[in-house]
This record gives C-alpha cells, sequence and structure tokens, in this order.
C-alpha cells in the first residue's frame, strides 16, 4: 500500500492561538492528520504512528464489519505535552501523552488499541469491559500476537477489561468458533449489547464461558 505524505498549515481561528503545521498521511482510503506542534521532539514517532492509522484503519474495520457500517475516512492524532496517563480516543481524535511516548518510545500497540475505539464508533452506554477488551483483542491477537501476555490468576474477572477480557475473547473464539467479537461489536454499535448474547451465539452464558477459561490458568 502506498502513503502519500504532506505537510499542510492550518490558520489559525484567533489572534491569541498560532497557526499549526499538521502532517498528512493519506492512501486511497484513509487520511491521517498528525499534530506534533507542541511536541516537536515527536515528529517522526507521529509520522510513523500516523502511518499505522491509514494501515490499519481498514484492517480493523474489516475485523470488526457489521451491516452498513462504514470505517471513518480520516483520524487526528495531537500529541498532548501536559496530557497525564497514556491516551484516549474521541470523535475521530487520538489525544497522546508526549510524555507517556518519550518514556514508552516502542509502544505502537497503544495507537492500534486508540485506533479500535475510533472505528467502534459505539454510542454511549456500552459495558466499558468489553468495549476496552475488543480494542486489546485487536491489539493482541492481530496487532502485536507476538507480545508477551499477562499471566491471570484466579482473582481475575472478564469484567477487568483490557487483555485479562482480550484473551478471553482470544479462548472463546477458539473454543466455539469465529465470530463472537464479529457478533458482539455488531450489537454494541447498534447500542443493543446484552449479557444474552454470550449464549445465544455460544451456548453458554458468559459466567459459565469464564469458569471453563478459568480452569486453563496455572496456579
Amino acid at each position: 500500500m502506498k502513503f502519500r505524505f504532506l505537510l499542510i498549515l492550518f490558520a489559525s481561528t484567533s489572534f491569541a492561538e498560532q497557526s499549526r503545521t499538521v502532517t498528512k498521511i493519506s492512501s486511497n482510503q484513509v487520511t491521517a492528520l498528525v499534530d506534533t506542534n507542541d511536541a516537536v521532539d515527536l515528529k517522526e514517532w507521529g509520522s510513523q504512528a500516523g502511518t499505522l492509522c491509514v494501515e490499519w484503519c481498514p484492517k480493523i474495520a474489516a475485523l470488526l464489519s457489521s451491516e452498513g457500517f462504514l470505517f471513518p475516512k480520516e483520524v487526528t492524532l495531537y500529541f498532548d505535552p501536559a496530557m497525564k496517563g497514556v491516551a484516549h480516543a474521541a470523535d475521530g481524535k487520538i489525544t497522546i501523552s508526549a510524555a507517556y511516548v518519550r518514556a514508552h518510545p516502542d509502544d505502537r500497540g497503544m495507537v492500534a488499541h486508540e485506533l479500535t475505539h475510533v472505528v467502534q464508533s459505539y454510542p454511549a452506554g456500552g459495558p466499558g469491559w468489553l468495549v476496552e477488551g475488543i480494542a486489546d483483542w485487536v491489539r493482541i491477537v492481530h496487532f502485536e500476537p507476538q507480545a508477551a501476555r499477562p499471566k491471570l490468576t484466579r482473582l481475575a474477572s472478564y469484567k477487568d477489561a483490557y487483555k485479562t477480557t482480550a484473551m478471553f475473547l482470544e479462548w472463546c473464539e477458539k473454543q466455539h468458533g469465529a465470530g463472537l467479537v464479529v457478533n458482539l461489536n455488531a450489537a454494541l454499535r447498534v447500542g443493543k449489547y446484552r449479557d444474552e448474547l454470550w449464549k445465544e451465539i455460544t451456548g453458554k452464558s458468559v459466567d459459565n464461558l469464564w469458569a471453563d477459561f478459568t480452569k486453563t490458568f496455572s496456579n
């Protein structure tokens, strides 16, 4: 896949603001706008993250397909020098902590996770543990399957979200056939998720599936 790199000057909307130069990375499917104006040392890292978004947005959309859904054609990445934590995504924009990237320059899986949130496009009200779990399912199963997995204990729960839920989803699909995540995603996308879906799809309730999954834990 070929990408086009451009620098775009966005004019200020007020005298209090300065003009911002944003890197535009495009394919024939997606455009990423990368804003490192407030963290200029991360310009190269940001361009790489933008390229990742352009390459992976259609891939994630294919993994999380649902009837009638069209994935976003544009995503903005902003590197925030004052942000605490890691990153968050909202309304097609991924805001990333500049300090986190400087401390963890090899963590591009974080970008894949946040990009998944952009693609998910879920309405408010869905269970957060599952929303985050699906995002990490994309990350650890498809984007970086070679990465180390956390060791789960008997104190873990499928509602722990992130990698715990992602590993549970991965196991459920291996045991009961692919399609669970696609179906859960489709329900979340139209605001119709309910716990009973797990049994309808796999034949077992989510709690019974988790009980089976915990038997795979090492003591």
